[in-house]
Formats: structure tokens, C-alpha cells, sequence
């Protein structure tokens, strides 16, 4: 009786766990759609609106509206690694039997990255003259707009940061829904709203900026509205304080993948403008921008993974990783194939058959660079969520000397194809670092590779 007894618990509590499985499965595939979603909408807004900022603006303005969207997305690095963070942290602790540091960690995430917000937004506008009047070769009839555009722009910082931290909130709680809603209908306005400013003001870039900026903290605004009943006053200012600096602890390897990893993956833009001139920098910074967009299926599935390898059992963590890095090597080799074989085709429909062969030769060695990067997203997330963001922020310093290097070696040499090749082979380097770092965190867990 007792043995049947143990044997119907027993059987009980595997069936249960299998409906966990199962359920943490669906939970899994439904976040990384709406990860899909909220990355993939806007494409719509590139292919709907590009072609007409081309025509309007002109390839020299064009350049400078690049340099504007690339600006403020760079210096959301001064959120200091605190959105990712918090989603490893929430994740955590919404997933234990005690959540009582969430409210503290939310509290201190936010005033962390509003103070670094404002010194980010200081920082963007000391640096909008010279980008303007000196680095950038800006035609004369439009730097004095050009300026006062990147001063706009500065504005941007504060509520781009500040917004990382709630999309990281939100994550961390399983809530890609809403923080995806938020992503799709900024990243459409964001390709949307130029067009608009032109439509109404002329070509400017000032109206150009100030419509992007004011996009930016009508939807830093909204990001609260889901969170709302987690900011009640904190019960133990000491409690945030001890938070933050656990959030520092983490982000601070971050914050120095935040600044180097974006520039080796597009800020090369700002040196192939100043290399080339900015009249030359749509004809890379397009299919650049495209090619990136690539990345939606590894990073919206990488996003999921963070906060679920946050909590899961070494031994499973590896055997999904094996998984997954099956399938998008798979996936994203017939996705960048697919890429190389319709560029000229599309890029002669969409703008015009000579852009498409000047831009045929970086749309070959990038789309080669996005499937190196893809397959990086995986061990780097493994890797963040174990905590291990101080051995991707050593592989990235290390990187960026070496790139750079590259970088201007094959550019002066071969041009904007020079370019596109060192952003290939960093992008490869990148790739084995990483999975020789995953490979020594679960070293003992591939007995069964």
C-alpha cells in the first residue's frame, strides 16, 4: 500500500513537472514571438520610408539622419548594463519564494540610470559642434542644421536610458507583451516620423529631431504605465542602496560591452563617414541597417533565453544551449544566403540599380558577419545570465584595438568593401571567443556532446 502510495506520488510529481516543461516551453516560444513582433514591425518603417528620406533629404542629409538614429541608440549605453541587469535580477527573484528586493532593485535601477541619462545627454551635446562643424564632412549649406539637429538629439539620451531600464523590468517579470508593444510602435515611428517632419516643416533636420526626441519620451512615458504598482515609496532607502550596487556589480563589465560592442558593430559608421564623407555613407549605412535587421530571430529567442538560463540548472542550461545553437546556425545560414541572393534584385526595385551595385560587394561580406553574430548571441546570453558579463567585456576590449586597426587598414586600402570585411572578420572572432568562453562555463556538462 505504501510502495503504491510512493509510486502514484511519484508518478504525480513527474507529470507535473512535465506540465511545467511543457508550460515553460510555450511561455518560452510566445516571448520570443513577441520579441520577433516588437524587432520585426519595424522593418515595415524602413521599407515604407527610406526611400522617401532618400529623395527628400538627399544622400548628405540622409547620412546625418543615420548619424542621429545610431547617436542615440549608442549612448543608451549609459544605462550602465542596469536594463539587462534587471532583467537577470527579476527573473531571479520573481521565479523564488521570496520577492521582496524587487521593489528596492526597481527603485535603484531608475535613479541610477536617470543620473547617467543626464550625464549621457550632457556628454551628446559638448560633442553635437564639432560632430557637426569638424569630424563629419558636412556640406556647408547644411551643418548649422546639422548642429543644432545633434544638440536635439541629445535630449534623447535621458528617456532612451531611462527606458532600457523598464523594457529590462518588464522582461524580467515575463512581460514581452507590453515591453514589445512599446518596441513595435516606436520602432515604426522612428523610421515614420521624419517623413512626417518633412511633410509638414521642408527638409530639416532640426524638425527631423525634435519629432524623434519627442517620440522618445512619450514612449519612456508609457513604459511606466505597465509598472505602475511597483513604484510605491521604497520601504528601505538602504535596501535600494544595497541593490544598486548589486546592479552596478553586474552592469559595470556590461557598461564596457555597452560602449565597445555597439561600436564595433555599427558605430563604424561615424569612421566610414569621416573616412569617405557622409555622401558615401548610405550606400553602407543601408544595407548595414537591413542586414542588422537580420538578427531579429537569434536576439528575439536571446532575449526569452536571459532570464529562464538565469534560473535553470546547469546541466539543462547546456543541453538547450545545444539545441539552440543548432538551430539558429541552421536557420540563419539559409536566412543569409537568401539575403546575398535577393540584394540586387530588391535594392535595383526598392532605390535604384546603381545603388544596388555599389552595395552588392558589402551586402555579400556583412551578411557572412550576421551569421557569425548570430551564432555569437547565444553563448553571450549563456554567459550573462551565469553572470559572466566581466569575460565578454574583456573579449570585447581586446577586439576593439585589433578592429580598429583593421578597420582603417582595409578601408584606406579597398573602401567601403574594406570596411564591411573587417566588420566581417570581427564579427567571426567574436564568435569563436565566445564559444570557447561557453565551453569552459559548462566544462563537465558535454560528456554527452
Amino acid at each position: 500500500m505504501g510502495l503504491s502510495s510512493r509510486a502514484a506520488s511519484g508518478s504525480e510529481h513527474v507529470d507535473e513537472c512535465s506540465v511545467v516543461a511543457r508550460t515553460s516551453l510555450v511561455s518560452l516560444r510566445r516571448n520570443t514571438y513577441w520579441n520577433i513582433a516588437g524587432m520585426g514591425l519595424p522593418l515595415l518603417g524602413v521599407a515604407l520610408f527610406i526611400p522617401t528620406l532618400l529623395t527628400s533629404l538627399g544622400n548628405q542629409a540622409f547620412g546625418v539622419v543615420a548619424l542621429i538614429w545610431t547617436l542615440i541608440g549608442y549612448f543608451g549605453l549609459f544605462d550602465l548594463g542596469v536594463g539587462r541587469a534587471l532583467t537577470v535580477v527579476v527573473g531571479r527573484q520573481a521565479a523564488g519564494p521570496q520577492n521582496d528586493g524587487i521593489q528596492h532593485a526597481i527603485w535603484a535601477g531608475l535613479l541610477i540610470t536617470t543620473l547617467t541619462g543626464l550625464l549621457g545627454s550632457a556628454l551628446v551635446w559638448v560633442l553635437a559642434a564639432p560632430l557637426a562643424n569638424d569630424w563629419l564632412a558636412i556640406d556647408p549649406a547644411w551643418r548649422a542644421d546639422a548642429e543644432v539637429a545633434f544638440k536635439i538629439s541629445a535630449l534623447g539620451v535621458l528617456p532612451t536610458v531611462v527606458t532600457s531600464a523598464l523594457r529590462g523590468v518588464l522582461e524580467g517579470f515575463g512581460r514581452f507583451a507590453v515591453s514589445n508593444l512599446i518596441r513595435m510602435a516606436f520602432g515604426f515611428l522612428m523610421f515614420g516620423l521624419p517623413v512626417l517632419a518633412i511633410a509638414l516643416h521642408g527638409p530639416s533636420l532640426t524638425w527631423v529631431a525634435l519629432y524623434l526626441i519627442a517620440a522618445r519620451f512619450l514612449f519612456c512615458l508609457i513604459s511606466f504605465v505597465p509598472l505602475r504598482s511597483c513604484f510605491e515609496p521604497a520601504t528601505s532607502w538602504w535596501q535600494v542602496k544595497q541593490q544598486g550596487r548589486s546592479l552596478l556589480s553586474f552592469g559595470a563589465w556590461l557598461t564596457i560591452t555597452g560602449i565597445v560592442g555597439p561600436l564595433m558593430v555599427y558605430g563604424d559608421r561615424f569612421f566610414v563617414g569621416i573616412a569617405t564623407g557622409a555622401d558615401q555613407l548610405p550606400y553602407y549605412a543601408i544595407p548595414q541597417e537591413g542586414l542588422l535587421r537580420l538578427l531579429i530571430l537569434p536576439t528575439a529567442l536571446c532575449g526569452a533565453l536571459l532570464p529562464v538560463y538565469a534560473s535553470m540548472p546547469a546541466t539543462a542550461l547546456w543541453a538547450d544551449y545545444r539545441k539552440h545553437r543548432r538551430r539558429i546556425a541552421a536557420i540563419m545560414l539559409a536566412v543569409c544566403a537568401a539575403a546575398v541572393l535577393l540584394a540586387t534584385p530588391v535594392l535595383s526595385w526598392w532605390l535604384t540599380p546603381e545603388f544596388a551595385t555599389r552595395a552588392f560587394p558589402i551586402v555579400a561580406l556583412m551578411a557572412a558577419g550576421v551569421w557569425a553574430n548570430a551564432l555569437a548571441q547565444l553563448p553571450y546570453t549563456a554567459l550573462h545570465a551565469r553572470g559572466q558579463t566581466r569575460i565578454t567585456a574583456l573579449f570585447h576590449l581586446g577586439q576593439l584595438p585589433v578592429y580598429l586597426a583593421l578597420l582603417y587598414w582595409l578601408a584606406s586600402a579597398y573602401g567601403l568593401p574594406g570596411a564591411a570585411a573587417a566588420w566581417f572578420l570581427r564579427a567571426l572572432l567574436d564568435l569563436v571567443l565566445l564559444q570557447l568562453a561557453a565551453n569552459r562555463l559548462f566544462k563537465g556538462k558535454q560528456l554527452d556532446a
